[in-house]
């Protein structure tokens, strides 16, 4: 999380016994194993998101409560990650007892990712390792003797790109945010209620003015019925233009001397004076379906299908 930029900045391991006396420009914070939990799992997944949707439930052997915790997971490589679960609060609360601005705090980081290149170091009187599975962590002080104090090396520290998913507020100004927004929405819920009742009221009014232009112009009440009387016109209309279609082909080809045309319902009869056939035939199968084709004389007669 980047808060602001600076030329100036200064990198601090935090633990729980630092003390900040003074500081120039901006602070990268390196947190102590103290303040998280770290572990290597095999999770049959690909993805990091995958993988933190599980990692409350494989935490539990190892903390009480991780209802509170934030996660954070590293891709390894195939079906291994390196977890990270965090209080967010007592981070932040650390941080505050340091009277550190927080718009000075330009990122932070977990030691785990940042000083694997100390196999032990101490910070603030307190001592660390990488144990054989690569984790760091907090030791007795007696465990380890002349160890290399961090402090003096750690502004050469080149820090990697696996910054802490933090938020550095108070849980307080967090609950007004959460109200703040609670009303807000409260307050457009009720905004579109009454437009809602207006609306209800405008359709009841249109709905009155419509059942009395039903009643003026003797139409059905229901729309059943309006629609089934809209049907039938719609097919008639339907069958009106198919009529006017398939008379306008037949008059579209002038090559052809036509005698004269009627149509029986579904069927239109034509009558044509001394033409081929196969010729007229041809022509009218292109668009419609030939019922009987005749030739008398120096008459053709044709049936075709609307």
């Amino acid at each position: 999380m980047t808060l602001v930029s600076s030329k100036e900045t200064q990198k601090i391991f935090l633990t729980t016994k630092t003390k900040i006396t003074h500081f120039v420009g901006n602070l990268e914070i390196i947190i102590s194993p103290e303040f998280y939990w770290v572990r290597k799992f095999e999770i049959p997944v690909k993805t990091e998101t995958q993988a933190r949707h599980v990692l409350p439930t494989l935490f539990e052997d190892i903390i009480d409560d991780t209802s509170t915790l934030t996660y954070q997971v590293i891709k390894l490589e195939e079906n291994i990650f390196l977890c990270f679960a965090y209080n967010n609060k007592k981070i932040y609360e650390t941080i505050k007892t340091l009277n550190i601005p927080i718009s000075n705090i330009s990122s932070i980081y977990f030691a785990q990712n940042e000083c694997q290149n100390f196999k032990s170091f101490k910070v603030d009187e307190l001592k660390f390792m990488y144990t054989s599975e690569g984790i760091l962590i907090k030791v007795p002080n007696n465990l380890l003797d002349d160890v290399m104090d961090l402090k003096k090396v750690i502004n050469n520290i080149k820090l990697s790109t696996y910054k802490l998913q933090i938020k550095l507020y108070n849980d307080v100004v967090n609950t007004k945010y959460y109200y703040l927004m609670f009303l807000f929405f409260a307050l457009l819920i009720v905004t579109n209620i009454i437009k809602y009742v207006d609306f209800s009221s405008q359709i009841n009014k249109n709905e009155v003015a419509i059942e009395k232009l039903k009643k003026i112009s003797k139409l059905p009440s229901s729309m059943i019925q309006t629609n089934s009387i809209l049907s039938k016109y719609d097919k008639s209309i339907k069958k009106e233009n198919k009529k006017r279609e398939a008379i306008a082909y037949v008059l579209s080809n002038r090559n052809f001397d036509l005698k004269s045309l009627n149509i029986e319902n579904e069927t239109l009869n034509l009558e044509y004076l001394s033409v081929d056939k196969n010729k007229v035939d041809d022509f009218l199968s292109k668009k419609y379906k030939i019922l009987s084709s005749s030739a008398n004389s120096f008459v053709l007669k044709v049936r075709i299908k609307l």
